[in-house]
């Protein structure tokens, strides 16, 4: 890592040019190795979490898209109903005429019946009589 390289260095150059013992003592390049260690794992549980993030961003958007795309089913849905509704009123309305015109075309059958039969017993004594 950075931190390491650069005691390593430090400790290198200082017992070259002086001759004196290094810079650095064992123990603190140990240290400097070990929060060199810690601080990478620190920035992989960082990225680790940008991640997730990201992940539950990209989660909540599509579930925002699923949300509007049910909501304009929903809305499809209720606009077909309320065709529905207003269709089957215009059934029903249907219904009571066709109902009301075949009262009506009976009764006119029936009278038509009763005046054919009486002229035809009209026609009967008409002639009974002239025979």
């Amino acid at each position: 890592g950075t931190i390491a390289a650069i005691f390593d260095t430090a400790e290198t150059t200082g017992s070259m040019v002086s001759g004196t013992p290094s810079l650095f003592t064992e123990s603190q390049v140990l240290r400097a190795k070990q929060s060199e260690v810690f601080i990478e794992e620190r920035e992989q549980e960082v990225e680790s979490i940008a991640r997730s993030v990201n992940d539950l961003a990209e989660m909540m958007r599509d579930l925002s898209t699923l949300v509007i795309d049910q909501g304009s089913i929903l809305d499809r849905i209720d606009y077909n109903v309320e065709q529905v509704a207003e269709k089957v009123d215009a059934g029903l309305k249907e219904l009571k005429k066709a109902e009301e015109h075949q009262k009506s075309s009976r009764m006119f059958i029936c009278i038509l019946f009763l005046v054919v039969a009486c002229v035809l017993m009209l026609l009967v004594l008409v002639l009974k009589s002239i025979i």
